[in-house]
């Protein structure tokens, strides 16, 4: 993902920004809200030394206070709020507290790029499972995916690449598993639920509540996508009530600083107390969701409609989907190839770029799939 943004960067220098179609990453949909950029302004505004001076680890206590308000969730205080650098980092954060370097982490097909990498990062391996024939969770495949060495398992919905939302039996489903298992984990297995977009769910589907049926639970959330601040890094990760010891503060307080982050951004924490809703509407989204999934289809794409953020998941229509890929960006289109979330033989799309722009490069896409090698029309 990250070379296609280079790639991006080198072709927009050479041919002006208006020349490139990106359609790679996950880009906020429009500028910040009015109301947005307001808090921003009044929280850069605010004076005095303790404002801009070190703070506790966690996050400013009214910030994490006014968080756990906002979850709603019945004996959840501020104790189990750490306020992170994004929802990356509250991954990260979790993973680094409660894995120990040898342990597994399972993770479901597709999976955002980067959960190897943190994996890596702390010592432990990622162990992929597939996916159920319609996207969904494959209960078989999750359950022999897990080891005696399983430590965690990080599920992303809405998901990051194909906008599935796990639904109440499936997570239900998910939690007897892990129960299931702990005997043979020797403990409890950990779900860190990664909900980076849980405020882009579009109807009919909606949000499971995780911590009503795991209490070995941990949520990364983030302010990023939906505020459209992608470059501005403020998320939290929220623990289980059952987890909010001060055993567990602790170490998380630790970990923050072993791992650099020190804590979230002062800054970026102090604009959600000025901003009075955090609440986003989804019918632009769902909107722009619609035209794009339309275009695709159009072009001669097969993929279905994502119940949730901000991408279009489709199976590529050339045999080989890095020559397709590439093909695309030499006429400067770019997305993101399916290799990079576990899934050789998908594309991801991100649905919100300008609608004009979306339509340019579906007409190419359109061009290259009616050329595809003989091989890839069967």
């Amino acid at each position: 993902m990250r070379r296609m943004f280079a790639q991006g960067q080198r072709l927009r220098a050479e041919f002006g920004d208006d020349a490139v179609v990106d359609l790679a990453l996950g880009q906020p949909l429009d500028e910040p809200l009015p109301e947005v950029r307001d808090a921003l302004l009044a929280a850069a505004s605010e004076r005095g030394r303790a404002r801009f001076g070190y703070m506790p680890n966690l996050g400013f206590p009214e910030v994490r206070e006014r968080v756990a308000a906002h979850m709603g969730v019945e004996g959840l205080e501020r104790e189990s709020i750490i306020l992170t650098g994004g929802a990356g980092a509250a991954v990260v954060l979790a993973l680094r507290a409660f894995v120990d370097v040898g342990d597994e982490v399972v993770g479901i097909t597709p999976y955002f790029g980067e959960y190897p990498a943190y994996c890596n990062t702390i010592g432990a391996t990622f162990v992929p499972a597939a996916p159920s024939d319609d996207g969904g969770l494959d209960l078989e495949a999750i359950a022999a995916a897990l080891t005696p060495r399983t430590r965690a398992l990080v599920l992303n919905t809405p998901c990051n690449p194909s906008g599935h939302v796990v639904d109440e039996s499936e997570m239900a489903a998910l939690a007897e598993v892990l129960e299931e298992h702990a005997p043979v984990a020797g403990g409890p297995v950990l779900l860190i639920v990664d909900e980076v977009y849980h405020r882009l769910v579009y109807p009919p589907a909606r949000r499971v509540d995780p911590f009503a049926l795991h209490p070995r639970t941990v949520l990364a959330r983030s302010f990023s996508k939906d505020l459209g601040l992608a470059g501005e890094r403020i998320g939290y990760l929220a623990l289980h009530p059952a987890l909010a010891t001060p055993e567990i503060g602790r170490a998380l307080e630790v970990c923050m600083r072993a791992i650099g982050f020190v804590n979230a951004p002062a800054t970026m924490q102090r604009m959600l107390l000025h901003l009075p809703v955090w609440q986003v509407d989804t019918l632009p989204y769902v909107e722009r969701r619609d035209h794009a999934v339309a275009c695709a289809r159009e072009a001669g794409l097969d993929l279905g409609v994502p119940d949730g953020a901000l991408y279009l998941w489709a199976r590529s229509p050339w045999d080989d989907t890095l020559d397709f890929v590439q093909t695309l960006a030499r006429r400067r289109v770019l997305v993101a190839p399916g290799v990079g979330f576990g899934m050789p033989s998908h594309l991801r799309i991100c649905f919100t770029a300008p609608r004009e722009r979306l339509e340019e490069a579906m007409e190419i896409v359109s061009g290259l799939v009616s050329s595809a090698p003989r091989s890839a029309l069967g």
